[in-house]
């Protein structure tokens, strides 16, 4: 699911996870990096010294990693996506994956991983993960960041929002009825006596579940969980809105990890599976636009 770049001054009801929205190229020049170091002060060798830099491996001197975060955002505001509803960026996770030299040719992507409503309706959170990546597509910096944004409506009729904020008490209490009215899960979990842990980036939320019902749900049961499906708030996103249920393949992949019990994670594998029907299943409720 992607959007143009020219979209403008979006609200909160506009997105949708899994919405994509790819900026134009950006070029790095010598003045970039000169004003940089004068900004941040950092004259480093690696950053002014070509020979140096090339001893290093490099192809010549290397721009600061914070300068690339400042592009990622640049590019953002030029897209004017949300401008001027944006109210705050509420956080930042980065990697440096990569060098970023002067005469590289930059673009970033950015995908919407979640959707949730402020306490005071009248604006939400939206996660966002970005990729910056040379123009050959090579990935030289990733990471994620929250940001508050305005909503049209404070008090829509229906709000969607639920079906897309994974590893929360209210996701996991919408899920539940797709997974009882799902005769595979009953049939998987038939004889199963055990706590599921679900985790979502920061969102942890867990399943209890007695021989085929699900008993409790809540961010914490008495007993812990039996075990725990770790993913990123991307690896989410990507699978609920894939053309098939390919979760086996991903998490072979490293998509997802497991902690806690393997045992108990290998005995509801195929329950697994059938819980990703109904996560994606509910994200579908969520329009596609």
């Amino acid at each position: 699911m992607s959007a143009p770049s020219s979209t403008a001054g979006l609200f909160f009801e506009d997105f949708r996870v899994g919405q994509t929205f790819i900026s134009g190229l950006r070029s790095v020049t010598q003045e970039d990096l000169d004003d940089f170091i004068r900004l941040s002060g950092d004259g480093g060798a690696i950053h002014q010294d070509a020979d140096y830099a090339r001893s290093m491996g490099f192809e010549g001197p290397v721009v600061h990693g914070p300068f690339g975060v400042a592009i990622v955002f640049g590019l953002l505001f030029e897209q004017r996506l949300v401008e001027p509803t944006a109210i705050a960026m509420l956080d930042l996770q980065w990697r440096f994956v990569g060098a970023v030299v002067v005469g590289d040719r930059l673009r970033s992507t950015m995908t919407i991983t979640r959707r949730r409503r402020s306490t005071s309706r009248q604006a939400g959170v939206l996660g966002r993960h970005f990729i910056l990546a040379k123009e050959d597509g090579t990935v030289v910096q990733e990471g994620s960041s929250a940001l508050l944004v305005q909503a049209r409506d404070a008090a829509p009729s229906v709000d969607t929002a639920i079906c897309t904020d994974f590893c929360t008490v209210p996701w996991a209490r919408a899920l539940e009825p797709l997974l009882l009215a799902d005769a595979r899960f009953t049939a998987a979990t038939s004889s199963y006596d055990g706590t599921i842990g679900l985790s979502c980036g920061r969102e942890t939320v867990q399943l209890r579940i007695y021989r085929g019902r699900i008993l409790e749900v809540g961010r914490s049961t008495p007993s812990g969980p039996s075990f725990t499906l770790h993913g990123s708030e991307l690896a989410w996103t990507e699978l609920a809105r894939a053309d098939r249920n390919d979760f086996i393949a991903r998490t072979s992949k490293g998509a997802f990890s497991m902690s806690g019990s393997a045992y108990e994670y290998l005995r509801m594998n195929k329950a697994l599976v059938v819980l990703w029907d109904a996560v994606r299943a509910l994200a579908a409720q969520e329009p596609v636009i």
